[in-house]
């Protein structure tokens, strides 16, 4: 999931005024469209501000419409908790929104979202098998229709400082190729490396889809039974007890056991992503396993300005349990229309303008994601450090389920890494979580392996 600077929080919708790009005129006469976005912010402001202001500079009904901005600024769960209370109100729906995918799934079968098939059908650059990433689409995709347009899509890796590498003598290209490697890798640093940190992860249930996803499932996809090792897709079950979790909560205990990480009051913080990149800076952590949006951090700009980060870091890819590959999951933003809204045709058509190159090149260079259409006319997209690698990983990509209540079962897996790392044995974190998963879907929705 992608890591986002925010301030405070204001639910209610503003208009662009002159003071923020002069989109807003006078309303006589006109449509009015409202947008509701989490910003993220800059040095040099909102991007996404920038990035619609844009859009609407050189759509050709500007005229015609008064924009409306609706900045929701909070943290990732009370984003998504507040955009579901909006879409809901006939009042504050909304025409477009940005919505986390792994939320869209249970957004969509809620009833939230507008079905978005028929406007995709004459939408050309949709069908046409070369404008959009073709795997993206899977993001917006339940139930047999299509709720949103993928906006940015993300791998997943191991982020190594290559000086602590070489100091603990592992090499500067020194590539894991199973967890038995890695964490005899860590085990090296941990030796040879005084005061460094080998391994860092997000985990625990304040840090919630993160833990889940950047963590966790990075850690669980890759053991034997791979896609299959969360929710079975043949029996369209979830897997509520296997040798995979076991095995997943034991790779998680190891690292605290041995300490082979870091302290637990900043790994289960929820500011545990800025204190891994802190570290890396200082040269105080050797390997972090985490998105492709990493090296916003330590852009100009960013929260952690480095200006060496692109000699130092490398991105590999994330060995399975037994070295039979590797692994990496895929997730990502998408915009999507609220079912309530009244402009539904009209909110359609401008995100078409925004998923159009020469505007959608202003969002994409803002942010270190990787981008969801052919950018091929712009080189520079995928010349930026760690861009083209990130990429590559997507080859071997999986996704989370597509279950209207995969955001509540992610709940309990955060909450399951946090056991394993703390207070439970493997099997016993595995039997709470069982339980956990029990109450929300149902024990004939479930299945053991």
């Amino acid at each position: 999931m992608k890591k986002r600077k925010v301030m405070a929080i204001l639910l209610t919708a503003a208009c662009i005024s002159s003071l923020c790009g002069g989109l807003t005129v006078r309303a006589d006469g006109k449509q009015k469209l409202t947008i509701t976005y989490r910003p993220v912010t800059t040095q040099q402001g909102d991007t996404y501000e920038e990035y619609i202001n844009k859009t609407y500079k050189n759509w050709d009904k500007k005229d015609d419409v008064e924009l409306v901005l609706n900045k929701i600024e909070s943290t990732d769960s009370d984003y998504l908790t507040k955009i579901q209370l909006l879409m809901q109100d006939d009042s504050q729906c909304g025409d477009l929104v940005y919505e986390d995918t792994f939320q869209l799934t249970s957004d969509a079968a809620a009833g939230y979202l507008a079905n978005l098939d028929d406007y995709l059908a004459d939408y050309d650059a949709w069908n046409d098998g070369k404008s959009y990433v073709e795997a993206t689409k899977a993001a917006t995709y339940y139930d047999g229709s299509y709720y949103g347009i993928p906006s940015c899509t993300d791998s997943r890796g191991l982020v190594v400082n290559t000086e602590v590498l070489e100091a603990a003598g592992l090499g500067a290209d020194w590539q894991p190729a199973s967890w038995d490697e890695l964490l005899d890798g860590c085990r090296q640093i941990k030796e040879k490396c005084e005061d460094v940190i080998p391994f860092w992860m997000i985990l625990g249930k304040a840090n919630g889809e993160a833990a889940s996803m950047n963590g966790y499932e990075m850690i669980l996809y890759g053991t034997e039974d791979g896609n299959d090792s969360l929710y079975d897709t043949k029996e369209e079950k979830w897997v509520v007890s296997s040798d995979s979790i076991k095995d997943a909560n034991q790779f998680v205990a190891t690292l605290f056991d041995e300490e082979l990480t870091g302290e637990y009051s900043e790994m289960l913080d929820t500011g545990s992503d800025g204190y891994a990149c802190d570290y890396l800076r200082q040269g105080k952590l050797g390997i972090y396993l985490v998105g492709s949006w990493f090296p916003a951090n330590y852009q100009e700009g960013g929260s952690y300005e480095w200006a060496d980060y692109a000699d130092v870091l490398k991105f590999i890819p994330m060995p399975t349990e037994s070295g039979d590959g590797t692994i990496t999951m895929s997730g990502g933003w998408a915009w999507a229309v609220p079912a309530k809204s009244e402009n539904q045709e009209l909110a359609f058509e401008f995100l078409t303008e925004m998923m159009k190159p020469e505007n959608y090149y202003t969002y994409i260079t803002s942010e270190s994601n990787l981008p969801t259409i052919d950018m091929s006319e712009y080189p520079d997209v995928l010349s930026k450090p760690f861009m083209e690698t990130a990429e590559s990983f997507l080859d071997n990509a999986l996704f989370r389920p597509k279950s209207e209540v995969y955001s509540s079962v992610s709940t309990y897996i955060a909450q399951m890494s946090e056991d394993a790392a703390t207070s439970m044995d493997a099997e016993g974190a595995m039997n709470t979580y069982k339980d956990n998963v029990i109450s929300v879907v149902g024990e004939e929705n479930t299945i053991e392996h």
